[in-house]
């Protein structure tokens, strides 16, 4: 080979190389951007899930709460118990 085809040769591998690394670079840009995004959504899903699931919580201390009263009273009505304003429920 001549010094001329060498230089072509080598100036297209140093070119195919380089095409070959900003590629592979930014492919794994796109992937870093893409899993950010998606550690994001996990966490904004997760801190919805944790502030529904203290609702739940909530709810159920209300709801029991309500129920315990209901049933206290309903008790103290058929004993013949009265309470201001209320009327007979049996």
């Amino acid at each position: 080979m001549t010094e001329d085809k060498v230089k072509r040769l080598v100036v297209a591998i140093t070119v195919g190389a380089v095409l070959l690394v900003v590629i592979l670079c930014s492919v794994m840009l796109f992937g870093i951007i893409k899993i950010n995004k998606e550690k994001r959504a996990i966490q904004e899903l997760e801190e919805k899930i944790a502030l529904l699931d203290e609702m739940i919580e909530e709810g159920e201390d209300t709801y029991e709460i309500r129920k315990t009263r209901y049933w206290i009273e309903k008790r103290a009505l058929e004993l013949g118990y009265t309470f201001d304003g209320s009327t007979d429920v049996t």
